[in-house]
Protein backbone atom coordinates (compact mmCIF):
# COMPACT_ATOMS: atom_id res chain seq x y z
CA UNK A 1 0.00 0.00 0.00
CA UNK A 2 3.00 2.24 -0.07
CA UNK A 3 5.43 3.38 -3.06
CA UNK A 4 8.77 1.98 -2.38
CA UNK A 5 9.98 5.10 -3.58
CA UNK A 6 8.58 8.08 -1.77
CA UNK A 7 6.80 6.08 0.70
CA UNK A 8 3.44 7.67 0.06
CA UNK A 9 0.51 5.38 -0.57
CA UNK A 10 0.26 3.69 -3.63
CA UNK A 11 -2.12 3.19 -6.74
CA UNK A 12 -3.14 0.02 -4.60
CA UNK A 13 -4.18 2.22 -1.85
CA UNK A 14 -5.39 5.01 -4.14
CA UNK A 15 -8.45 2.61 -5.42
CA UNK A 16 -9.60 1.64 -2.44
CA UNK A 17 -9.45 5.57 -1.17
CA UNK A 18 -11.50 6.01 -4.73
CA UNK A 19 -14.32 3.22 -3.10
CA UNK A 20 -14.50 5.02 0.21
CA UNK A 21 -14.62 8.07 -1.30
CA UNK A 22 -17.78 7.27 -3.82
CA UNK A 23 -19.11 5.23 -0.18
CA UNK A 24 -19.23 9.25 0.93
CA UNK A 25 -20.62 10.93 -1.88
CA UNK A 26 -23.53 8.04 -2.29
CA UNK A 27 -24.05 8.73 1.71
CA UNK A 28 -24.14 12.61 1.21
CA UNK A 29 -20.53 13.44 2.16
CA UNK A 30 -20.24 15.84 -0.86
CA UNK A 31 -17.31 18.06 0.71
CA UNK A 32 -14.39 16.01 -1.98
CA UNK A 33 -11.70 17.35 -3.89
CA UNK A 34 -9.12 15.79 -5.70
CA UNK A 35 -5.80 17.24 -7.09
CA UNK A 36 -3.87 15.54 -9.45
CA UNK A 37 -0.06 16.69 -9.79
CA UNK A 38 2.28 15.58 -12.67
CA UNK A 39 6.33 16.29 -12.40
CA UNK A 40 7.28 18.20 -15.15
CA UNK A 41 10.59 17.07 -17.27
CA UNK A 42 11.21 13.50 -15.72
CA UNK A 43 12.29 12.20 -19.44
CA UNK A 44 14.29 15.20 -19.56
CA UNK A 45 15.95 15.11 -16.07
CA UNK A 46 16.33 10.86 -16.66
CA UNK A 47 18.01 11.58 -20.20
CA UNK A 48 20.17 13.90 -19.30
CA UNK A 49 21.59 13.27 -15.14
CA UNK A 50 19.84 9.32 -15.17
CA UNK A 51 17.02 7.67 -13.18
CA UNK A 52 18.60 8.66 -10.00
CA UNK A 53 17.92 12.21 -10.19
CA UNK A 54 14.50 11.74 -11.71
CA UNK A 55 14.28 9.30 -8.56
CA UNK A 56 15.67 12.14 -6.24
CA UNK A 57 13.26 15.16 -8.24
CA UNK A 58 10.44 12.61 -7.26
CA UNK A 59 11.03 12.66 -3.76
CA UNK A 60 11.34 16.79 -4.10
CA UNK A 61 8.48 17.00 -5.49
CA UNK A 62 6.55 14.77 -2.87
CA UNK A 63 8.08 16.69 -0.52
CA UNK A 64 6.24 19.80 -1.80
CA UNK A 65 3.00 18.03 -2.15
CA UNK A 66 3.09 16.32 1.45
CA UNK A 67 4.06 19.32 3.40
CA UNK A 68 1.87 20.94 1.28
CA UNK A 69 -1.42 18.86 1.35
CA UNK A 70 -0.37 18.19 5.47
CA UNK A 71 -4.32 16.73 6.38
CA UNK A 72 -4.96 14.89 2.93
CA UNK A 73 -3.66 11.32 1.72
CA UNK A 74 -1.27 11.94 -0.98
CA UNK A 75 -0.67 8.81 -3.56
CA UNK A 76 1.98 8.46 -6.67
CA UNK A 77 -0.40 6.75 -8.93
CA UNK A 78 2.04 6.83 -11.77
CA UNK A 79 6.03 6.99 -12.45
CA UNK A 80 5.59 10.96 -12.31
CA UNK A 81 1.77 11.41 -11.12
CA UNK A 82 0.47 12.21 -7.66
CA UNK A 83 -2.69 12.44 -6.54
CA UNK A 84 -4.50 14.40 -3.35
CA UNK A 85 -7.64 13.85 -1.60
CA UNK A 86 -8.58 17.14 0.12
CA UNK A 87 -9.91 16.55 3.06
CA UNK A 88 -11.24 18.82 6.19
CA UNK A 89 -8.79 21.79 6.88
CA UNK A 90 -7.46 21.17 3.33
CA UNK A 91 -10.34 20.70 1.66
CA UNK A 92 -11.74 23.95 2.92
CA UNK A 93 -8.66 26.16 2.24
CA UNK A 94 -7.64 24.52 -1.06
CA UNK A 95 -7.13 27.56 -2.45
CA UNK A 96 -4.67 28.75 -0.49
CA UNK A 97 -2.69 25.48 -0.36
CA UNK A 98 -2.53 25.60 -4.23
CA UNK A 99 -1.32 28.80 -3.94
CA UNK A 100 1.41 28.03 -1.92
CA UNK A 101 2.24 24.64 -3.65
CA UNK A 102 2.93 26.80 -6.58
CA UNK A 103 4.90 29.43 -4.61
CA UNK A 104 6.80 26.54 -2.98
CA UNK A 105 7.82 25.21 -6.85
CA UNK A 106 8.71 28.58 -7.84
CA UNK A 107 10.85 29.28 -5.14
CA UNK A 108 12.86 25.83 -5.89
CA UNK A 109 13.46 27.01 -9.42
CA UNK A 110 14.49 30.68 -8.72
CA UNK A 111 16.99 29.07 -6.07
CA UNK A 112 20.57 29.33 -7.14
CA UNK A 113 21.85 26.56 -4.37
CA UNK A 114 20.08 24.02 -6.01
CA UNK A 115 20.64 21.10 -8.66
CA UNK A 116 18.84 21.27 -11.75
CA UNK A 117 16.90 17.58 -10.79
CA UNK A 118 15.81 19.81 -7.37
CA UNK A 119 14.42 22.32 -9.33
CA UNK A 120 11.26 20.88 -9.97
CA UNK A 121 8.46 21.89 -12.21
CA UNK A 122 4.95 20.33 -11.96
CA UNK A 123 1.37 20.63 -13.27
CA UNK A 124 -1.83 21.01 -10.42
CA UNK A 125 -4.66 20.25 -11.44
CA UNK A 126 -7.96 20.63 -8.77
CA UNK A 127 -11.09 19.34 -9.15
CA UNK A 128 -14.48 19.84 -6.14
CA UNK A 129 -17.59 17.13 -6.75
CA UNK A 130 -20.15 19.12 -8.43
CA UNK A 131 -23.56 17.16 -8.26
CA UNK A 132 -24.89 19.00 -11.32
CA UNK A 133 -21.31 17.63 -13.31
CA UNK A 134 -20.50 14.57 -11.33
CA UNK A 135 -22.28 11.07 -11.14
CA UNK A 136 -19.07 9.67 -9.27
CA UNK A 137 -16.10 10.01 -7.71
CA UNK A 138 -13.94 9.16 -11.15
CA UNK A 139 -15.56 11.94 -13.13
CA UNK A 140 -14.43 14.29 -9.73
CA UNK A 141 -10.95 12.59 -10.54
CA UNK A 142 -11.22 13.11 -14.44
CA UNK A 143 -12.07 16.82 -14.45
CA UNK A 144 -8.86 17.07 -12.14
CA UNK A 145 -6.58 15.41 -14.56
CA UNK A 146 -8.16 18.03 -17.23
CA UNK A 147 -7.57 20.43 -15.60
CA UNK A 148 -4.29 19.37 -14.66
CA UNK A 149 -3.68 19.37 -18.53
CA UNK A 150 -4.82 22.14 -18.97
CA UNK A 151 -2.01 23.73 -16.51
CA UNK A 152 0.68 21.78 -18.57
CA UNK A 153 -0.43 23.25 -21.47
CA UNK A 154 -0.54 26.48 -20.42
CA UNK A 155 3.02 26.29 -18.64
CA UNK A 156 4.37 24.86 -21.90
CA UNK A 157 2.99 28.37 -23.77
CA UNK A 158 4.27 30.44 -21.59
CA UNK A 159 8.05 28.78 -21.77
CA UNK A 160 7.86 28.97 -25.54
CA UNK A 161 6.37 32.81 -25.17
Amino acid sequence: MRDALTDVRNKLAYDEAMKQEQWGIDNGLTDIGIIMIDLNYLKKINDNYGHEKGNISLKVLCNVVCNTFKRSPVFRIGGDEFVVILRGDDFESRDILVKSFDQQLEALEGDPTLQPWEKVSAALGLAVYDERLDSNITSVFKRADAAMYEKKKAMKAARQA
